[in-house]
């Protein structure tokens, strides 16, 4: 008897092959990736060289976002038409901030990420449908972290500027525990 397989499952795989095509390509010794690869499931080492956010990173996500959404290649990406690429563009953003509060849970700086527990292929796909992606909030600083004192005195928008500001220190020490 033929198994019967969604449609919408199918269309996530699909998704999924083409926008890891390129991380598997630059990263050949990674594990397999699919639809439900999420950030926590990636060495540090690919956490990292996203984090540190140079100019074969960015394509590289760029490359997930446009083979994800069936819209081309990394490189096609700066050149779609402002109507396509402001939106891809809040999407590119969050992912950013998702890779380098991955870095922040690894050092024990933040609880549990928002969005963090979802797999990056239905992510995408979902924030591409999502009118409000403002609405997203960053984790919270954890007790643990020495700033945490501060951290407590302040309210929701001042916390939230508070755990960015902390970005860069974190790839700093994220780094630094990285290498060997």
């Amino acid at each position: 008897m033929d198994k019967v397989v969604s449609l919408e499952i199918r269309r996530i795989q699909k998704a999924a092959k083409r926008g890891f095509r390129e991380w598997q390509r630059r990263f050949p010794s990674l594990p397999a990736l699919d639809e439900s690869t999420k950030w926590s499931d990636l060495p540090d080492e690919l956490i990292l060289f996203f984090a540190e956010d140079d100019e074969e990173g960015r394509r590289i996500i760029h490359d997930l976002l446009m083979g994800t959404l069936g819209l081309g290649t990394g490189y096609d990406f700066e050149s779609l038409p402002s109507e396509t690429l402001l939106p891809l563009l809040d999407i590119y953003f969050i992912l950013i901030d998702q890779l380098r509060f991955e870095c922040m849970r690894r050092l024990n700086w933040v609880q549990e990420i928002p969005l963090g527990n979802q797999p990056l292929i239905p992510l995408i796909r979902a924030l591409r449908q999502e009118s409000n992606l403002a609405l997203i909030e960053p984790p919270k600083l954890s007790p643990g972290h020495p700033n945490y004192p501060a951290y407590a005195q302040l309210n929701g928008m001042e916390q939230r500027i508070f755990i960015r500001k902390l970005i860069p220190e974190a790839v700093r020490q994220f780094k630094e525990k990285s290498l060997p």
